[in-house]
């Protein structure tokens, strides 16, 4: 497993744990409880008309609803709710989110197993539905309000949208209002009933939300600033920044305006909006897509905020750097038998940067270096060959990035010429011969520069490779743009800094290891000061013991000095003594063998001349023999040399082991210096012994040197006979060499041409190879001369042609500049005129319109006061004359009675006061008496005040009416409900103050819709005219709504309106000329019964106009209700201009 998916899966269990505490935290808690009261008391209940699960149509509506939700969000709300962890492929894996959902949501094993009939399997006993309605009720509504506040509280870091981009519902409120409407029994607004449990939902998606912030192309993704707007709100956790927007934009203006969002953010935060050259910044640049400042703009926003760095961390992980290093530095001084002698530290020049954390990144850089003794000094050339970056991986990750895969041969390190670096060539070709390689010293070595750029992208293929399996740092870095060249300094700062990122956030893992790899260091620094104590104190005492053991020795030869000298004396006199007796005896058996010797001589000089001559043929063939013994020494030494170059050779490629050969002999040494002090000790006491023993060993010599002597005796006759012997054996050997040194001589003159032959074909071959490399350097020699010197001619020639036109090209400027600056100074002159005069014309005509204004506006003031001071004398007159006409007894006592009820009328009767409490129990209360009572009351003040509209609107009723409409189903309550709802914004549409309001209700036209197709009429029972009622008032509504040029307009692009209302109005014209047949057939046999074919239609009563409705209803402007549903579905396609 990767690093990259380690961390994911880390992050994936900090999310759930943050999910977790939010899920038990103590509102939560006592909300979840509430809701579970509710639900076991019934009091929020299914349908018992509705199956969850065994109804497959509903168990897929639902199983819809849920998928709509980002599969990731929809994860963590399933596993925190249940407790446990679901086994997906991945987090958009939504078939394994199905599956779950399926098994586990709809359906519930341990309710199964509880309600499970005894004998007949598939088969449940009573109560299994209900119960298992309940169980589902509880965790959607519980999944849907816990996903409505994870979002709300931004529990995933990048904060994904909660619903899917193509998702049916993109509110939670909406869900949970479709999920009342089908399957919950008595259920009016089920979010505020939620709420009131106290868990409330209110998250719209937005289409910001579901914007593609990714960017692409930096010249083109960043000119409508919504991105840069983004950059910002992450960099300052500042979420208010969006809601100044302008989406989606698309003029310049708008793309201006939100780049000038961001850029006054990065202003409020100090930071320059300068360029490299000095430049401003400005919006209209970005919006233009100049690269240049674009890229220069994201270099001001990465380096004044450094988010990823985090100061202290880096703080610590230094300081456990350099501690780590001093403690194993002091541990391989002592392993080196150096003691406490530690290696001088130089003292380096501090790195100095404007920004803290740029300094503490190299600091850390440095410290880690350190290990490897590397000098780092800036963020370009040192970083220039990769053994930086891959020291920095092989540091935390040695697995990964082995040291002995790093390449340290580089041209930074590496020495081609005697000023220590490579020299390039000024030869003007384009071949690699142009890099030259000068080196004066003979024996200097010099390495091929593609070698070392091969070594360098080596390096920076290693740190590619480890990076991407890190995972979590960004491909910045190309050996290209790094390998010899100067590398652009920010852009190794930020790869450094994801790179320093990446490692501390997985330090935390190898934490342990470290703690235990420095305890360990500290732990064998204080056994290695012990051990080097105890050494040092066995040195002293090995010297104290020789220096004992010298003055023992000394004493000890001084005294067997003297006791061999008094020995020798004691011998000698008795040797004295001996040697006069021998030498009479001698005396004696020299006469006696004068003799014997005299007749053996002439005996003795036959057998040595048979001897000599016998020897003389020997000498020969030992002279063979040396020779051939001196030709194979020969041959074996050269083979000897052979093998010590080989071996010299073999010794060389295994260098890199020479370091643990180093270390094993200095633990040898340790061992070797112990074992010769056990030795010299053994030796002590090996010669103190031996002084003791040689004085018994002088007995035992005399007795040896006595039996010596006689077993000499005895050995001159075996030897006698042994010499016989052998010369029988030498006799026959000397037979056998002859035969093998000819087969050997035979061997060696064949092998000894064989040889000859190799060795003059290989010198021949080595005297062509060096004549081809002696005439191809030598070609290439003067070919570079050549070269170097048409490259100096042909730079001359440049620069001596451009020097001429420069001065020609000057001249010609200089004249036209002046020629420019005259012509635009004379038409600045004649503009700035123009502009002057027509800035005063301007200001005349501004002020004659402005005075005409003042007078024009004085003037409709006196006339509107005029005329309301008329009109209202004119009404008391008219009241007065009218008054005094027309008094009869009769109306007198009307009017006394009508005052008399006002002023007996309660405060709760006033129209204001019933207005106020109908709408606390509409937006308060959820039983449809309630409900129903204060629609009534609505109704009544809406058609009657004007104020009382206004109120309704302001307090937000709308959308609770049309939410309410799109919650009722088909039966009575709810068709009372639909019909004072759809007269209460009857009321609103026909005052012109209002009517606005209910059209700006989200949905509101396809919830008109909807009641036209649900409500059609149907004749012949008593819901079909309350039906035809609903049916009516809608398409008035809707004709009233759509009077408005704009609205239609916009009405008419909505997708499938005109399909719907011309199948409206097909179905209603059918239905109608059914009816219509049906009554000429009715008629027909009324008049068959009763003789007579004619029946006189029975005239209706035309409905007169309340006496006493307001002013602002009845304008001559507005429709009339109609009754016939034909004729309404006829004006509803008249307004919006359908052919019908």
């Amino acid at each position: 497993m990767s690093y990259s998916t380690y961390t994911a899966r880390r992050k994936l269990n900090r999310l759930r744990r943050s999910a977790c505490q939010l899920f038990t935290s103590e509102a939560m808690v006592k909300a979840i409880q509430r809701l579970e009261i509710e639900v076991e008391a019934k009091r929020l209940l299914v349908r018992k008309d509705r199956h969850l699960w065994k109804d497959i149509g509903e168990r897929q509506k639902v199983l819809n609803w849920l998928l709509s939700y980002n599969p990731l969000w929809l994860r963590i709300g399933l596993e925190t709710i249940y407790g446990e962890l679901i086994s997906l492929e991945s987090n958009s894996d939504a078939l394994g989110l199905a599956m779950f959902i399926l098994q586990r949501l709809l359906w519930n094993p341990d309710i199964a197993a509880e309600f499970r009939h005894a004998k007949v399997p598939h088969l449940y006993k009573d109560g299994h539905e209900e119960a298992l309605s309940r169980f589902t009720l509880k965790k959607l509504l519980l999944l849907v309000c816990f996903l409505d506040k994870a979002k709300e509280s931004r529990l995933i870091e990048h904060d994904p949208c909660l619903f899917c981009m193509d998702a049916e519902f993109k509110t939670s409120k909406d869900l949970l209002l479709a999920f009342s409407r089908d399957f919950l029994s008595g259920e009016g607004i089920l979010p505020r009933h939620l709420g009131f449990l106290g868990l409330p939902v209110s998250h719209v998606q937005t289409p910001l939300d579901e914007f593609n912030f990714a960017v692409k192309n930096l010249a083109v993704d960043l000119k409508c600033g919504i991105r840069l707007v983004r950059v910002m709100e992450l960099l300052i956790q500042d979420w208010s920044l969006s809601a100044k927007l302008r989406l989606p934009a698309i003029s310049r203006l708008q793309k201006v305006h939100n780049v000038d969002i961001a850029l006054q953010v990065l202003k409020s935060k100090g930071v320059d909006l300068k360029d490299d050259h000095g430049s401003v910044i400005d919006s209209r640049d970005i919006v233009d897509g100049h690269r240049e400042k674009t890229l220069s703009l994201l270099w001001k926003i990465i380096f004044a905020f450094h988010v990823i760095l985090d100061e202290d961390q880096l703080r610590e992980e230094i300081g456990f750097l350099k501690k780590t290093l001093r403690t194993k530095r002091r541990l391989l001084s002592l392993r080196a038998d150096r003691g406490f002698q530690a290696s001088p530290a130089k003292a380096k020049a501090p790195y100095e940067h404007s920004s803290t954390k740029i300094t503490l990144l190299m600091d850390w850089v440095r410290s880690v270096c350190d290990f490897y003794s590397l000098k780092v000094e800036n963020f370009t050339v040192a970083f220039s060959d990769g053994r930086v970056l891959c020291h920095l991986i092989h540091h935390y990750h040695p697995s990964l990035l082995p040291e002995e895969a790093v390449s340290h041969s580089t041209t930074q390190t590496v020495e081609c010429s005697p000023r220590g670096r490579l020299e390039l060539n000024c030869s003007a070709s384009d071949s690699d011969n142009s890099f030259d390689f000068s080196a004066t010293a003979p024996d200097s070595p010099c390495v091929e520069f593609k070698e070392l750029l091969e070594n360098e992208k080596n390096n920076f293929r290693l740190v590619n490779s480890a990076v991407s399996f890190l995972g979590g740092v960004p491909a910045m870095i190309n050996p290209a743009d790094m390998s010899n060249t100067i590398p652009n300094e920010k852009v190794v700062m930020s790869y450094l800094s994801f790179l320093c990122t990446r490692l501390l956030d997985l330090r935390n893992e190898t934490r342990a290891a470290r703690v235990i790899q420095a305890a360990w260091r500290k732990y064998r620094l204080k056994k290695d000061l012990q051990l080097f104590q105890q050494k040092f104190r066995a040195t002293t005492l090995a010297r104290e013991t020789r220096k004992d053991y010298a003055a023992l020795r000394n004493a000890a030869i001084v005294i067997q000095a003297n006791w061999r000298g008094r020995a020798d004396r004691k011998q000698i006199t008795k040797r004295n003594r001996c040697a006069t007796l021998i030498q009479a005896c001698y005396r004696r058996h020299i006469a006696q063998e004068d003799y014997r010797s005299k007749k053996a001589a002439a005996i003795v000089i036959q057998r040595r001349f048979r001897a000599y001559v016998a020897g003389k043929a020997i000498r020969k063939s030992r002279v063979r023999m040396f020779l051939c013994r001196k030709r194979y020494v020969l041959l074996q030494s050269a083979a000897v040399i052979i093998q010590s170059r080989y071996r010299a050779l073999m010794i060389c490629q295994k260098q890199q082991r020479e370091k643990d050969l180093q270390i094993k002999h200095n633990a040898a040494t340790a061992i070797q210096a112990q074992f010769k002090m056990y030795k010299m000790r053994m030796i002590f006491l090996a010669t103190k012994c031996a002084a003791i023993i040689i004085q018994d060993a002088a007995v035992v010599l005399q007795a040896a040197y006595r039996g010596h002597r006689i077993r000499r005796e005895v050995a001159l006759r075996l030897s006698a006979i042994i010499i016989q012997r052998h010369y029988r054996a030498v006799v026959l050997q000397r037979q056998e060499r002859v035969k093998f040194l000819k087969a050997r001589h035979s061997a060696v003159v064949l092998q000894a041409v064989f040889r000859g032959l190799c060795v003059r074909k290989k010198v021949a071959r080595m005297h062509r190879a060096a004549i081809v490399i002696q005439a191809n350097f030598k070609r290439h020699k003067e070919q570079t001369a050549f070269r170097r010197q048409r490259w100096a001619a042909c730079v001359l020639q440049q620069r001596f042609r451009a020097q001429r036109q420069k001065s020609v090209e000057m001249n010609h400027y200089r004249q036209q500049r002046r020629a420019v600056i005259s012509l635009q100074a004379a038409y600045r002159g004649m503009k700035s005129r123009q502009n002057v005069k027509r800035m005063h014309q301007a200001a005349s005509a501004i002020q004659r319109a402005y005075r005409a204004h003042c007078e024009h506006k004085q003037y409709l003031n006196l006339k509107s006061s005029v005329l309301t001071i008329q009109r209202k004398y004119r009404a008391l007159w008219r009241g007065y004359r009218s008054r005094k006409l027309n008094d009869n007894p009769k109306v007198v006592k009307l009017r006394h009675r009508l005052q008399k009820v006002t002023a007996g009328a309660r405060e709760e009767d006033k129209l204001c006061n019933k207005t106020s409490s109908a709408l606390e129990y509409l937006l308060r209360y959820k039983h449809f008496s309630y409900i129903l009572e204060a629609l009534k009351n609505l109704e009544t003040a809406t058609r009657l005040s004007p104020e009382c509209c206004e109120r309704l609107v302001e307090s937000g009723a709308t959308n609770v009416i049309f939410t309410l409409i799109r919650c009722c189903n088909r039966s009575v309550p709810c068709m009372d409900v639909i019909t004072y709802s759809i007269q209460i914004l009857l009321n609103l549409s026909k005052y012109h103050k209002t009517i606005e309001a209910v059209y700006s209700v989200e949905n509101s036209v396809e919830t008109l819709l909807d009641l036209l197709q649900r409500y059609r009429e149907k004749a012949g029972d008593k819901v079909a005219e309350k039906g035809g009622s609903i049916f009516t008032k809608a398409c008035f509504l809707l004709a009233l709504l759509l009077q408005d040029k704009h609205r239609a307009l916009e009405v008419m692009k909505l997708p499938k309106v005109l399909d719907r209302i011309q199948s409206i109005y097909r179905l209603t014209a059918r239905k109608h000329k059914m009816d219509a047949e049906r009554t000429v057939v009715k008629q027909k046999m009324n008049a068959s019964v009763n003789g007579s074919f004619y029946i006189q239609a029975t005239p209706r009563k035309p409905r007169p106009a309340p006496k006493f409705a307001p002013e602002w209803v009845l304008r001559k402007d507005k429709l009339k209700d109609i009754v016939d549903p034909l004729r309404a579905i006829q004006m509803v396609a008249e307004t919006l201009s359908i052919v019908l």
